[in-house]
């Protein structure tokens, strides 16, 4: 019997993530738009769209590892929601400031 159904859990594992990666390229692309996360003011921050935000975070986190020397990785929604919010509210008071000076504090 797992033989007769092997072709269809196939076709439905490829639509799904033919679906999800075509999501993702979507809410990825930003018109080629080039970001120099050195230079990124707190200002320009809070004027990205949720997804840039969030994005930049991740990126963030990962450049805050590799300077801790700490390179575990922990992908939980609410983690990095936490720590968008955290950077958001370093950069509300530092409108001029860069984002990676907000990372220290």
């Amino acid at each position: 019997m797992l033989p007769k159904f092997f072709p269809l859990r196939i076709s439905v594992v490829a639509i799904a993530v033919a679906s999800i990666l075509s999501a993702i390229a979507v809410a990825t692309a930003n018109n080629g738009k080039e970001i120099d996360m050195s230079q990124l003011t707190c200002e320009e921050f809070a004027q990205m769209g949720r997804m840039e935000k969030v994005m930049s975070t991740v990126w963030y986190s990962g450049w805050s590892a590799q300077k801790q020397g700490n390179f575990t990785f922990t992908p939980d929604r609410s983690v990095m929601s936490a720590r968008k919010d955290s950077l958001e509210a370093a950069c509300e008071n530092n409108k001029n400031d860069l984002v990676l000076n907000q990372l220290s504090n």
